[in-house]
């Protein structure tokens, strides 16, 4: 996969921002994706070293709006744990 394929977006929640500051960052991630090649994209994107990666698949959930059933999409999340001295400015 290429790098640009590998990340999609940011997460933006009051969780993602607070773990910002023990230097964690979340990103939406292909579904296909592994952690190696989630820790390549992100050091050769952000130019940084990455510590860990932690991945997180979110199921669609049901939603009933004006009685008509729908589905949300599956998404899988991941947290990148950077190493000392290393930040991303977002």
């Amino acid at each position: 996969m290429d790098r640009w394929d590998v990340i999609q977006g940011r997460v933006v929640s009051e969780k993602a921002l607070m773990m910002q500051g023990l230097n964690k960052y979340e990103f939406y991630v292909s579904k296909r994706a592994t952690k190696s090649e989630i820790k390549k994209s992100i050091e050769l994107t952000f130019n940084v070293k990455v510590n860990g990666v932690n991945m997180i698949n979110t199921n669609g959930k049901l939603k009933i709006f004006k009685g008509i059933a729908g589905r949300k999409n599956s998404r899988k999340k991941c947290v990148v744990t950077l190493k000392d001295g290393y930040s991303i400015n977002l």
